[in-house]
């Protein structure tokens, strides 16, 4: 395949005021897919902790900022804790982050076909559609940081003193600074690349200064609560890293995994949209891009961080490629097409069984897409693990109710109990755990002596706290086998030590 930008006249990012129809439908196509399919399986366990921690007033949480809890936790009152209409805002998430592709493209100055192709290419990647299934940070900071990176390419091709567009910059990195701090990491990569290719004059006056004032500011919130606190998100990165997440990716199969993320098919684009980048005629205007984001894989290499943290550079790189790619099939003869429309098709179907919530939860095709993508597997179980909790409760001696609590293990185990609690009937004693920010809302009342005690606890452990502890439940998850499979409920009297010195021990950021 020869690339280059022949076929990608280069206008200026405004010659063009409206994105083609084609665009438009392929991201509408990607939202009501998403859409489809929103009301299967069950909530993730991360969506019960962002609920829960949005309905506590504060300026940061542990592990994030909180312009998504906020957010989710408005909506999900909103719509009644309905699953598929909690999910509608993620869908409108991935939908606009297709159409940034598009926008990236028309930036550059790709007629209106590459920028379709370039909503196709992003559409058609495995992480968004799999992000864009849940409520979760990692859907609103690829949108927020594919945004940035655009208005930030824009910025830099308007060869004129306007403000507007390095205002805009600084405003959107400011709102992707409340939603994950990743974005700082991929700006500080962009800015070595516009030092090391250029164009480094833009560095040179006030604007990119003041840009980065506005985005400081709006993101100080988060910022300042972390530097108060000990910055304890350094801790949550470095569990990460040790392979703590169930989406953790080892520095060897790093590079392997994005790849995968991108899709073995988009892939090829993605390459071609590098090599575009920083060729002999566009090295010094766009190439920055490109060795930004390879700055950034090494860092992610360096610090041990997941592999869909490279997302946001997605659709600016694919906009760079999908036009000569799409020459290139167009030069080709008619055998050469139809073989690239068959493996797109087989390409759409298999990052929809693998990304989606399709297979049957237990099937060997449901087996072999938990493998490549572990969440499917965590959105199962969880109303019958709220129902074994109640049953539990309901069987603790109406003497003993109004010192008993729940201690769980994770923020997961704890958030599903404090949101889908209130749909069983039964009152459940106030839920405590020391895992991220649940530890900050803090300890039990020094009144609770007796607790129902949830997750992998080692009998020394619950020794350590009780007097005397009873396994009354084993959590099956509906059958499958994930995290929430086989965790134990005990039932647990006689506080050895005050709330006080215990709460310290049980903090955990992870």
């Amino acid at each position: 395949m020869t690339v280059g930008t022949a076929s990608l006249p280069l206008r200026t990012p405004h010659s063009d005021t409206r994105l083609p129809l084609g665009a438009w439908l392929v991201a509408a196509v990607t939202v009501l897919a998403l859409l489809a399919v929103a009301g299967r399986y069950g909530f993730h366990g991360d969506e019960f902790y962002f609920v829960e921690t949005g309905r506590h007033l504060q300026a940061a949480a542990p592990d994030n900022p909180m312009l998504v809890p906020y957010l989710a936790a408005g909506w999900y009152a909103l719509v009644g804790g309905h699953l598929w209409a909690f999910r509608i805002l993620p869908a409108l998430a991935i939908g606009c982050y297709v159409l940034v592709g598009g926008l990236t493209a028309r930036t550059y100055g790709a007629g209106r076909r590459a920028q379709v192709a370039a909503c196709v290419a992003v559409a058609l990647t495995s992480a968004p559609l799999a992000s864009g299934h849940l409520f979760e940070t990692t859907t609103f900071d690829l949108l927020a940081t594919a945004t940035t990176l655009w208005l930030l390419i824009r910025a830099i091709r308007i060869e004129d003193a306007r403000w507007a567009p390095w205002l805009a910059v600084g405003v959107a990195a400011g709102i992707a600074l409340e939603i994950k701090v990743m974005i700082a990491l991929v700006l500080v990569c962009c800015l070595i690349g516009i030092l090391l290719l250029g164009p480094r004059q833009v560095l040179a006056g006030p604007r990119v200064w003041a840009a980065a004032g506005i985005a400081l500011l709006i993101g100080a919130p988060n910022l300042i609560w972390q530097a108060t606190h000990g910055f304890p998100m350094l801790g949550v990165a470095a569990n990460i890293a040790g392979g703590g997440s169930t989406s953790s990716t080892s520095r060897a199969m790093l590079i392997p995994s994005i790849l995968l993320d991108i899709g073995p098919v988009i892939s090829v684009v993605f390459v071609v949209g590098l090599v575009v980048l920083l060729g002999r005629d566009r090295r010094h205007r766009d190439g920055w891009l490109a060795a930004g984001f390879g700055i950034f894989v090494v860092l992610l290499l360096l610090t041990g961080g997941k592999a869909y943290y490279s997302g946001g550079f997605d659709p600016a790189v694919l906009a760079a490629g999908a036009g000569p790619a799409l020459a290139w099939v167009l030069r080709g003869r008619l055998l050469r097409q139809a073989v690239v429309v068959a493996v797109l098709v087989v390409s759409v179907v298999v990052t929809a069984v693998l990304a989606l919530p399709l297979a049957r939860p237990g099937s060997t095709l449901f087996a072999v897409a938990r493998t490549v993508n572990p969440d499917l597997a965590s959105e199962i179980g969880w109303p019958a693990y709220v129902g074994e909790v109640g049953r539990v409760a309901g069987s603790i001696p109406p003497s003993a109710r109004s010192q008993t609590v729940i201690v769980a293990q994770s923020y997961a185990l704890a958030g599903a109990l404090d949101v889908l609690g209130p749909s069983t009937g039964a009152p459940l004693p106030k839920v405590y755990s020391g895992h991220n920010g649940y530890w900050f809302w803090g300890p039990p009342p020094a009144s609770a002596t007796d607790a129902i005690v949830i997750g992998d606890f080692t009998p020394a452990q619950l020794a350590t706290a009780y007097g005397h502890c009873e396994l009354r439940a084993t959590v099956t998850a509906d059958g499958v086998d994930n995290d929430l499979a086989g965790t134990k409920i005990y039932w647990c009297t006689g506080l050895r030590q005050p709330w006080s010195e215990l709460w310290p021990r049980l903090k955990s950021f992870a």
